[in-house]
């Protein structure tokens, strides 16, 4: 009786987490749209019309999304070291961080479809020495990935089930609907017409990525609804935003 019940409390316990090809496709969004979004938006703030305060906001999300990284780096090293345990010894270890990860996937392999299509784009004849439309470019992969990406180090809000089913980045939507109101005041006709077709295209390679990492358990949680509610309220009009199928 008493194994049979431990079998059921044994199988009860058993969670799935984020396998270290997610994680590692996390980090690739922060390092190569996330991150680097932020940073044109502070570089060119008179170019999208931002005020000091809001120039503030933004350099605090930077950091944060800086933490982010570094936390993800290291449930990235401890995902993979877990893969390893053959013994109950190593067992402890890994649940302590403490055991080195093997041979596996490294997190800078291949970059998920969002990262090489906005460098593409970026890359593109004439774009490469124009560093402003160039941040513009980062601004609408940065305003997709936020309604498409979920924050796995965030899990002290609530249940244990924010370790299986991440929360969207709420407060990076909340920030990016303010900066981009100022942006439609400061954008002429032409500068809006660039701005919504980069955002076509970014919100293009997150539903094929979506599609194609439909594994379970993945920081992605494309969401094209909120999206194009976004850019409606913010003066962007209605924009062809793909639905992932």
């Amino acid at each position: 009786m008493t194994r049979t019940l431990s079998a059921r409390a044994s199988k009860r316990s058993v969670r799935k987490f984020l396998e270290p090809s997610a994680i590692a496709e996390a980090i690739a969004i922060e390092q190569h749209i996330m991150l680097p979004g932020y940073q044109a938006l502070t570089h060119y703030s008179s170019t999208f019309g931002l005020t000091e305060h809001l120039v503030s906001e933004i350099d605090d999300a930077a950091r944060r999304h800086q933490a982010i990284v570094a936390r993800l780096q290291r449930m990235h090293a401890d995902a993979l070291a877990a893969e390893t345990v053959s013994s109950a010894q190593q067992e402890v270890l890994a649940a302590l961080g403490l055991l080195e990860p093997g041979s596996g996937e490294a997190a800078d392999a291949t970059p998920p479809r969002p990262v090489q299509v906005c460098q593409l784009i970026q890359s593109y004849p004439g774009r490469a020495g124009d560093p402003t439309s160039r941040a513009v470019v980062s601004l609408a992969f940065l305003l997709v990935a936020v309604h498409a990406l979920t924050d796995p180090t965030n899990c002290g809000t609530a249940s244990p089930a924010l370790n299986l089913v991440p929360p969207p980045l709420h407060r990076d939507r909340a920030l990016l609907e303010k900066v981009l109101t100022h942006t439609v005041a400061a954008f002429d006709a032409s500068s809006l017409s660039a701005l919504t077709g980069f955002i076509t295209e970014a919100g293009e390679s997150f539903a094929g990525w979506s599609t194609e990492t439909n594994r379970g358990l993945s920081v992605l949680r494309y969401n094209p609804h909120s999206l194009r509610t976004s850019c409606r309220s913010v003066g962007l009009g209605e924009i062809d935003v793909r639905i992932a199928v």
